[in-house]
């Protein structure tokens, strides 16, 4: 590995939500025959009235402004798409995003967002199996 060379990349920049108050939080899942099989496919976050989304495709991190997230409608259950509404994730909404860190290797790529009071939020995607992570500390 390359020292310096980030084994990620960034497509579209981080929206400027550093210091600001998240007010509201969703995740879009991805489930086949009722299992969840990609946790964090799509993440949306409000800040200051403004929606923002972050994904993940291979080894790119994806940030793009966003409308408010809507229930999806879905024609089967055997592939179907799930908005969780984490609105009232503590030490999350509420908080100030302190700052967002990248990384990356060769199968994987991630972001976590540190809140201020020490909350975290994790997604690490991996590029093999289509999947995202999230885990919240």
């Amino acid at each position: 590995m390359t020292t310096g060379t980030p084994l990620y990349s960034l497509n579209g920049e981080q929206p400027p939500i550093v210091g600001c108050k998240c007010t509201s939080f969703c995740l879009l899942q991805h489930q086949e025959h009722g299992e969840v099989a990609d946790p964090a496919n799509v993440a949306y976050f409000e800040f200051s009235g403004k929606w923002v989304r972050l994904y993940f495709d291979g080894n790119t991190i994806f940030w793009r402004s966003s409308d408010q997230p809507t229930v999806p409608v879905n024609h089967t259950d055997s592939s179907a798409l799930v908005l969780v509404n984490l609105s009232e994730m503590p030490g999350v909404v509420g908080r100030n995003l302190a700052s967002v860190e990248y990384w990356g290797a060769s199968t994987e790529v991630g972001a976590t967002l540190n809140f201020e009071e020490g909350s975290t939020l994790a997604f690490r995607h991996l590029a093999d199996h289509d999947k995202t992570l999230f885990s919240a500390g």
